[in-house]
């Protein structure tokens, strides 16, 4: 089946899913997330245009069924870091939440390795889902970056930029399968005496 049929049909299947049902969909595993720099305002080797993927890992914290926040673990051009997203709005599917980082930056001839740091926010929405084991998973999300403010910590005055970028991720680790359970063996049949 080609491709484009399949997201079609995960998609038609995820619109097709009774209200009830949207608030049971997991989202967790690892997600390639292919992106598009929209905003790079003064900072170093980024451009508007730019492709970028990354691997963003969530995390349910819950043991079944969709959760109410969701732990994301992203990695990043320097490094990896860890945000709670939590529902936004009260709407299903639909997650935010805001971390930082730090970064280099130069003073004078010295790099700092912590010389900056970043202020974001992330948005993540499920895009398709699929069924497995009779339950609703997430098997790719759209998502939102936002640099909204930088701080420097060095004694410098510096021009601190800001960026942005929007992502669609696949998921590329498969729901967990939950072995069928095995058929009752028959016991022997009592003799007729």
């Amino acid at each position: 089946m080609p491709l484009r049929r399949l997201v079609a049909l995960l998609v038609v299947s995820f619109l097709a899913l009774p209200a009830s049902a949207l608030a049971h969909i997991r989202l967790t595993g690892q997600f390639t997330m292919t992106g598009r720099i929209t905003v790079a305002h003064d900072v170093p080797g980024e451009h508007v245009g730019e492709p970028v993927t990354r691997l963003w890992t969530f995390v349910a914290p819950c043991p079944a069924g969709q959760c109410l926040t969701e732990k994301l673990v992203r990695d990043r051009a320097m490094g990896e870091d860890t945000e709670t997203l939590a529902h936004r709005f009260g709407t299903f599917n639909h997650w935010a939440g805001t971390g930082s980082f730090y970064a280099p930056l130069r003073c004078g001839s010295r790099i700092y390795r912590r010389g900056e740091r970043v202020w974001f926010r992330i948005t993540v929405r499920i895009a398709t889902v699929a069924i497995v084991n009779a339950e609703p998973f997430a098997t790719s999300v759209t998502a939102t970056y936002t640099n909204y403010r930088r701080t420097n910590r060095t004694r410098c005055v510096a021009a601190l930029g800001h960026d942005a970028a929007v992502y669609t991720g696949t998921q590329v680790t498969p729901a967990p399968v939950t072995p069928a359970p095995e058929p009752a063996q028959p016991g022997p049949t009592p003799a007729l005496g």
